[in-house]
């Protein structure tokens, strides 16, 4: 399998980076374009599953360039919920401190990434 990276830009138009193993070359030249794009503020999103309505996306917050492989924040026990509208409860207390999920990797190879950068909004 090859990885993709769709680059949304509305002014240079769309642009697709591969992470192709047999290709170390370019996959070597897309790694650092990926680093590249979390430094500059690019919102990337890695696919990580479906459900009845289509993919499910998880935002990349790093990207190890020795392994190829994107960092996310969370399990994969922590799939959206389904998109129902509940009534609204009272608001809960808020907690002093973030509860600390475990990081996940995922190999470029194997993963279907969107690019979107900060002003690309139209």
């Amino acid at each position: 399998m090859v990885g993709t990276v769709a680059i949304l830009n509305v002014s240079a138009g769309d642009t697709k980076l591969t992470f192709d193993p047999k290709m170390p070359a370019e996959v070597a030249r897309a790694a650092k374009v990926v680093k590249d794009m979390l430094r500059r503020g690019f919102a990337l999103l890695v696919e990580v599953g479906h459900d009845d309505k289509g993919p499910l996306y998880r935002r990349v917050h790093d990207f190890d360039e020795a392994t190829t492989e994107y960092i996310i924040a969370g399990t994969p026990d922590d799939q959206e919920e389904a998109h129902e509208q509940e009534q609204a409860s009272p608001p809960r207390p808020r907690r002093t401190r973030k509860a600390a999920t475990k990081p996940r990797r995922i190999p470029a190879q194997k993963a279907n990434v969107v690019a979107v950068a900060r002003t690309a909004g139209g």
